[in-house]
């Protein structure tokens, strides 16, 4: 091949891949917007630990206090930590039966 054919063919399949790019992220950025807003959907981090296990009992006991509606353990910047990511607030009603004795 010639190294024009060369350059037309890496210059078309680069487009095509920004093309197909570019609407595969199209929807989900558009459909997405409302649930972004919402602190409930975002990721955060909670706590750095030294094991994964005491990472899922942090995790678990969170879940079970209502502070969060779910967790996940990943390896931290360094091989030195685990990072603790939640996500969510639990339900309320939940809140409101622990949050202590009513008023009244």
């Amino acid at each position: 091949m010639r190294p024009t054919r060369i350059r037309a063919a890496i210059a078309l399949g680069l487009s095509a891949g920004a093309v197909m790019w570019t609407a595969a992220a199209s929807p989900a950025t558009a459909s997405s917007s409302l649930a972004a807003t919402s602190a409930d959907t975002d990721w955060r981090e909670a706590g750095h630990y030294d094991t994964t296990a005491a990472c899922k009992r942090a995790g678990k006991d969170g879940v079970e206090r209502h502070k969060w509606g779910e967790y996940k353990c990943r390896p931290g910047r360094n091989d030195n930590y685990v990072t603790l990511w939640v996500r969510g607030g639990g339900s309320g009603a939940a809140r409101a039966l622990t949050a202590g004795p009513a008023a009244g």
